[in-house]
């Protein structure tokens, strides 16, 4: 039912995380009761590389934990191949990891997080739209994560609030 082809473009050994990715994207189809066969990618970037795929992608110049390319497949498309490709996810480790000290997180945790938040995104869900969307996306991420044992909180900092205060306002 899930198919996930990794990709470690980093020095770092990522079996632990796929390992964690795999069971919890399997958790979250059977969660959401996906019923076709599907593949995505999930890719371990360093932080130079990520800056430089969110630069290149999404005009913005910081460095993301995790960032997901959805793809749309039409149904002759899906058919044609069997299964349906939703996407990639790429993940920068040493984000995640200055992220999970940051927040008081273990790195399993900020890991699980990453790839449940990667995964929502690729189905379609968004945090940024509307208050009731990220409710949602929110409540669906916390249910997905308490079925793998990980109790995840998000924290802000007002560090972070103006972070996004500014980026916002270079856009």
């Amino acid at each position: 039912m899930v198919n996930i082809d990794f990709v470690n473009e980093t020095k770092l050994k990522t079996k632990q995380w796929e390992t964690l990715a795999q069971e919890i994207i399997t958790s979250a189809a059977k969660y959401l009761k996906l019923k076709n066969q599907f593949n995505l990618s999930i890719t371990f970037l360093d932080s130079e590389r990520a800056k430089q795929i969110n630069i290149e992608y999404t005009n913005h110049s910081y460095i993301p934990d995790v960032t997901s390319f959805p793809i749309e497949m039409s149904s002759q498309e899906i058919k044609a191949l069997g299964y349906q490709e939703i996407g990639d996810i790429f993940v920068c480790i040493e984000e995640a990891e200055r992220k999970s000290i940051k927040y008081e997180h273990t790195l399993k945790e900020e890991m699980g997080f990453l790839f449940t938040h990667g995964f929502l995104h690729l189905l379609g869900y968004d945090h940024e739209t509307n208050e009731k969307d990220e409710a949602e996306m929110f409540l669906i991420q916390d249910d997905i994560l308490k079925l793998n044992n990980i109790n995840y909180t998000i924290k802000f900092t007002e560090e972070d609030y103006n972070e996004i205060e500014e980026h916002n306002e270079q856009n």
